[in-house]
Parts: C-alpha cells; sequence; structure tokens
C-alpha cells in the first residue's frame, strides 16, 4: 500500500494552460493526467515497455515488473511498465517459484525481449533463492535482488540494438536549451524527459550549441502555499533561430513539500508528457517551411 501511495503522489500531473506569444488561447490538450512513467537519464537507448509479468506467486508477478523499471533505470534505460509507444521495445516476462528443497527456495524470472517490429531480440534467466516465504511481500529485497540480476542480463541486448539516429533531413531542428529555477535534478531530467518526448515526433533532437531551427527554454518556480505543500509552475518557451518567440505552454500545480527537492525521476517524464501537446502545437506554428 506505501508503494502504492508513493506512486500516487508522484504521478500526479501538473495543470497545464499554453498561451501564443499574442495572448491568443491555445487549447488545453492536459485536463487528464497522464499516466506515470519512469525516467532518469536518457542515453542513445532503447526504451522498454514492460507487460504485465505472468506465473506465480501472483505477489511477486504484480511487482516485478515495478522492480524491473528501476533496475533498468539503473542502468541508464528509459523503462515504464505503465505506457508504452509504438517505438518501444517490448519485455515478457513469467516467474515461476520451485518447491523449498533443503530448506531453500528458488525464484525464477524467464524474460523475452522483442524490438518494435516484433522480432526477438533475446532472452534472458535469472534465479535467486531464499526463505520459503522469503518474498510474500511486496517489499521484499528479493524481488529487488530478482530484477537487479534480469536488468544486468537484459541491459546488453537493449545497449547494442538501439536504434541509430537518423540524419536530420528535412526534420525540424529541435534544442532544449536552459531549464532555469529547478530544485533537485530537475534541471538535468527535465531536459531529458522533454527531449525523449519531442524526440517521438518525428524531431531531428539536437544537442545544446549545434545549429537547430527551434530551441526550447524552460523556467521552473516553486513557491509554499502551505507548510506540507508547495506550488509548481512550470513556463516553457520556444524561439525561433534568429531568437524570436513562437509562444509559451505552462504547467502549474500544488505538491508535497521537498518533493522535487532530490531526483526527479519518473516525474519529470510525466511532466514532458504533459506538457508534449502544447510544446508541439508551438514546434508546428515555428518550423521553417520545407524546402522543395
Amino acid at each position: 500500500m506505501k508503494a502504492a501511495r508513493d506512486r500516487v503522489g508522484r504521478s500526479a500531473a501538473l495543470a497545464v494552460a499554453a498561451l501564443a506569444a499574442a495572448c491568443q488561447p491555445l487549447p488545453h490538450p492536459f485536463a487528464e493526467d497522464r499516466p506515470p512513467a519512469a525516467l532518469l537519464h536518457v542515453r542513445d537507448v532503447a526504451g522498454v515497455a514492460i507487460a504485465p509479468v505472468a506465473g506465480e506467486p501472483a505477489a511477486v508477478a504484480a511487482t516485478l515488473g515495478a522492480a524491473m523499471t528501476g533496475a533498468l533505470l539503473k542502468h541508464d534505460i528509459p523503462a515504464s511498465d505503465k505506457t508504452t509507444s509504438l517505438g518501444s521495445y517490448q519485455l515478457y516476462g513469467r516467474v515461476v517459484e520451485t518447491r523449498p528443497q533443503h530448506g531453500k527456495a528458488s525464484l525464477t524470472a524467464y524474460w523475452r525481449l522483442y524490438d518494435a517490429k516484433g522480432r526477438t531480440v533475446g532472452e534472458h534467466t535469472a534465479r535467486v533463492e531464499g526463505e520459503p516465504g522469503e518474498w510474500e511481500s511486496e517489499d521484499a529485497p528479493a524481488i529487488r535482488q530478482l530484477a537487479g540480476l534480469s536488468a544486468e542480463g537484459l541491459a546488453p541486448m537493449l545497449e547494442e540494438e538501439a536504434p541509430v539516429e537518423a540524419p536530420a533531413g528535412g526534420r525540424t531542428r529541435v534544442a532544449v536549451r536552459e531549464i532555469s529555477g529547478a530544485p533537485g535534478d530537475g534541471a538535468k531530467s527535465l531536459a531529458a524527459a522533454v527531449a525523449a518526448v519531442l524526440k517521438q515526433q518525428d524531431l531531428a533532437i539536437v544537442d545544446n550549441g549545434q545549429p537547430a531551427d527551434l530551441y526550447v527554454d524552460g523556467e521552473v518556480s516553486v513557491t509554499p502555499v502551505k507548510a506540507n505543500e508547495q506550488h509548481v509552475k512550470i513556463v516553457w518557451h520556444v524561439h525561433r533561430a534568429d531568437g524570436a518567440e513562437i509562444g509559451t505552454a505552462g504547467q502549474e500545480n500544488d505538491v508535497p513539500r521537498g518533493l522535487l527537492d532530490g531526483p526527479w525521476g519518473d516525474l519529470a517524464y510525466n511532466v514532458a508528457l504533459a506538457a508534449g501537446d502544447g510544446l508541439m502545437q508551438l514546434v508546428a506554428r515555428g518550423a521553417p517551411e520545407p524546402k522543395s
């Protein structure tokens, strides 16, 4: 129950309003919360969508997917047991418990990894041993250990199979620049998350400092509202290469005090998902005309 409450607390999406530079209101595409996803750092590796784990014990199967999300993130591999996309690799797992022998029981996870086109990338098996009933609770160390061993075996497959970034060609080049005012690791996590979300929209994401058609900047402000709450406001600015501002998209909400002081984790990606539609409207408005 505690883990569930923590997930709910971290995944509450920020309410969003978008405004054009000329103060003409844009639609409000962020009225509904988005499902949470997990993202710490984004490298040039494949994202993974983890399907519900099958098998017994049911308590282990129900929690192993979330544990795998965290274990893969430790290898800087974006993963989620909540959401998927057309470009995600798909990970399917099955867990099996053996009967106790000589006072010990074992827990085995069988994994099969598919690429975005449904082709098998590889398989991996991980096993842990322990006392009978050792993994009955949802936060049992044995489940985290099993997820860690599984991620160690699967990570090299993802790193080797990661899709190679295609040349920009005629795609709009976008650079995510400075994100100011964010507590914790928000500047880094938000920049990585927004870049990952925009990259899924067939945009060419270029490194900060490289020539781009459009630039995205963010401003984060945090103010106390109650003893245990803070008001967070994020304003995204989209500029053309000549410095002209196309428009802004804003997000704001009250969050538990101190929630953002450390790693933003899945919340950074959730914020980026919520902001994505508004940012894409501004990108579409400011994108250069295709060359004939």
